[in-house]
C-alpha cells in the first residue's frame, strides 16, 4: 500500500487545521494587533464593554443562523425585536406591573411572529429576501402602534427587571450569562438533535431530504420561530438595558446581524454553519466595533468597513460554494 510522504501528509493536516480554526486565528491575531496598538484594550473593562454590547446583536445572529442553516432567509427579526421590546414596556409600565408576565410573554410573541413569518414564506413559496422585508414593514408598524409614544420608560423601582440588561454578577453583565446560556442551548439543539439534524440537511438538499422523509416545511417553519424567539429575547434585553423603549426603528441592526452570521460562517446557501463560528463572528464583529469606537472613526465610516467585511464573507462564501459544486 503507497503510504504519503510525511512532508505531504503534515502539510495536509495543517491546512485541514488551518481551514477549521481560520476564525479562531483571525480573532486573534486582531485582538493581538490592537492589544500592542492601544495599551486599553486588553482591560477588563473594556472587554466587559465589547460583551455587553454585543448581546442583542448575539442572540438575534444565533435565530438568524438557523434559519439561514435550513435554506432560509429572515430580514424581519430586527422588527420582531422592535415589537417584542413594546410588548415588554406595556407589561411593565402598567398599573400593575408583571415582571414575569413581560419576560413570558414577550419571546413568546416574537416565537408565533417567527412562526407566522415562516409559514408564510416556506409555503406560499415567495422569496424569504422579499417575503420577510414585506412581514417586516408590518411587524415594524405593529410595534409603533402599540408603543403609541415616543419614548416608554420603565419604572425605576422595577429592579428585577431591569437587572436583565443592566445587572451584574461577579463583575460581569447578567446579560452576557444570559447569551452564553442561549449558545449552549443553541450548540446542543444543533448538534445533538433530530431537529438539528433535519435542519442541515433541509439547508443541504431538500429534495434529498425530502425522499429521506424528513417534513422540511415543517423543520424550516420552526427555524423561523427560534430565529423570532430570539428577537424577543433581546427586545426584553434591549428595553431593560436602556431603561425603556423608542418607537425609533434602528435599522444597524439588521446590517450587524447579518455580518455576524455571514462572518461566522453560515452558508447563504444553507446546509453549513455551527454556534462555535458564530460566536466568533459576533466576538470579532464585537472587537472590530470596539476598535473603530477608540480609533474615534466617524459613524459612517464604522459602517463602511462593517459593508466591507460583510462583501468579503458573502465573496468567501460563494467561491467556496462553487468549489462544493452547489
Amino acid at each position: 500500500m503507497y503510504v504519503l510522504p510525511s512532508t505531504l501528509t503534515d502539510r495536509s493536516v495543517l491546512q485541514d487545521w488551518l481551514g477549521r480554526n481560520v476564525l479562531l486565528l483571525l480573532f486573534i491575531t486582531l485582538c493581538v494587533a490592537l492589544g500592542v496598538a492601544y495599551f486599553n484594550f486588553f482591560t477588563a473593562n473594556n472587554w466587559i464593554l465589547i460583551l455587553q454590547s454585543s448581546v442583542i446583536v448575539g442572540v438575534m445572529t444565533i435565530g438568524l443562523a438557523f434559519v439561514m442553516i435550513g435554506g432560509g432567509f429572515d430580514l424581519s427579526f430586527a422588527a420582531t425585536m422592535l415589537f417584542c421590546g413594546a410588548v415588554a414596556a406595556r407589561f411593565m409600565i402598567g398599573d400593575e406591573p408583571s415582571t414575569l408576565a413581560a419576560l413570558i410573554v414577550a419571546p413568546l410573541a416574537g416565537a408565533v411572529i417567527g412562526l407566522a413569518n415562516g409559514a408564510v414564506i416556506v409555503f406560499s413559496g415567495i422569496s424569504p429576501l422579499l417575503g420577510t422585508i414585506a412581514n417586516s414593514l408590518i411587524i415594524r408598524a405593529l410595534g409603533v402602534l402599540f408603543v403609541m409614544e415616543t419614548w416608554m420608560e420603565i419604572p425605576g423601582d422595577a429592579s428585577a427587571f431591569l437587572f436583565i440588561g443592566q445587572g451584574a454578577l461577579g463583575g460581569v453583565p447578567f446579560s452576557v450569562y444570559l447569551f452564553v446560556a442561549i449558545a449552549v442551548i443553541a450548540h446542543i439543539v444543533l448538534t445533538k438533535s433530530n431537529y438539528g439534524r433535519r435542519l442541515f440537511s433541509c439547508g443541504a438538499n431538500p429534495r434529498a431530504a425530502r425522499v429521506a422523509g424528513v417534513p422540511v416545511p415543517a423543520t424550516q417553519v420552526i427555524s423561523y420561530g427560534i430565529c423570532g424567539l430570539c428577537a424577543g429575547i433581546a427586545g426584553v434585553i434591549n428595553v431593560s438595558s436602556v431603561g425603556g423603549l423608542s418607537a425609533v426603528f434602528n435599522v444597524s441592526y439588521l446590517y450587524d446581524v447579518i455580518t455576524a452570521v455571514v462572518i461566522g460562517g453560515v452558508s447563504f446557501f444553507g446546509g453549513i454553519g455551527s454556534i462555535g463560528t458564530v460566536v466568533l463572528g459576533i466576538l470579532i464583529l464585537g472587537v472590530l466595533k470596539n476598535a473603530m469606537i477608540i480609533m474615534n472613526l466617524p459613524h459612517y465610516t464604522q459602517n463602511a468597513v462593517g459593508g466591507v467585511f460583510l462583501i468579503v464573507a458573502i465573496g468567501i462564501d460563494s467561491y467556496l460554494q462553487k468549489l462544493r459544486g452547489r
